[in-house]
């Protein structure tokens, strides 16, 4: 078996176990993929309860044991919280430098939820590691090990130049909607329903009843 069929196959399986998991989802499920492997941006606009973050964590997930970074954003978030707090080691020594270490510059996979409510603090230095893969660090340019990020938003961005910008940021854009099918529903609560009840049961009582 040559590397492109076990790529395949790979792909196969992950889209397989994807649309098990997430109904209605087919083509959002592929454009993921493809994004994650082109190593571009995804933005996924849609009301709350559409499973979301969900999907995004669970298409990262299924790629080995990357970094992983995840924030929601409001308003008040401040470039600590994304990037990382000051040094005061090197404030000592005059040098406005970041601890990038478990924030997103150091993440290999990002998921970034109401994107669009980032403020201007943050926007300068999110356009471009979106675009470039680059953050500036002080006096320090360095490129980021981000594969792959997916934002998401419950609305589109109202119009505002800095936020225009950072919607270019993103090839792949998607609107999520609720489910249509009923049996959609259905199916979901289902499986739901089974996994609550293997929860349920202890397991000593499984065995038992298994051997008998």
């Amino acid at each position: 078996m040559n590397e492109m069929q076990t790529i395949r196959e790979k792909i196969e399986q992950a889209v397989s176990l994807l649309e098990a998991r997430f109904l209605e989802r087919e083509e959002l499920i592929r454009l993921l993929l493809l994004g994650l492997m082109s190593h571009e941006n995804a933005l996924l606009v849609g009301p709350p309860g559409t499973a979301k973050s969900q999907l995004a964590r669970a298409v990262s997930q299924l790629f080995g044991g990357g970094r992983w970074f995840d924030y929601l954003l409001t308003r008040f978030t401040t470039p600590d919280e994304m990037f990382g707090p000051v040094s005061l080691q090197q404030l000592k020594q005059d040098q406005y430098v970041r601890q990038t270490e478990g924030y997103l510059p150091s993440a290999d996979f990002a998921f970034l939820d109401e994107i669009f409510k980032a403020n201007s603090a943050i926007l300068n230095a999110l356009l471009s590691i979106l675009n470039e893969r680059i953050f500036f660090n002080g006096q320090d340019k360095r490129r980021v090990p981000l594969v792959f990020l997916i934002a998401a938003s419950n609305e589109l961005p109202e119009e505002n130049e800095q936020l225009a910008a950072l919607y270019d940021r993103f090839l792949i854009r998607y609107e999520v909607d609720y489910l249509k099918h009923m049996s959609s529903y259905e199916r979901m609560f289902q499986a739901a329903g089974r996994a609550f009840a293997r929860a349920s049961v202890p397991e000593g009582r499984r065995c038992g009843a298994a051997g008998g």
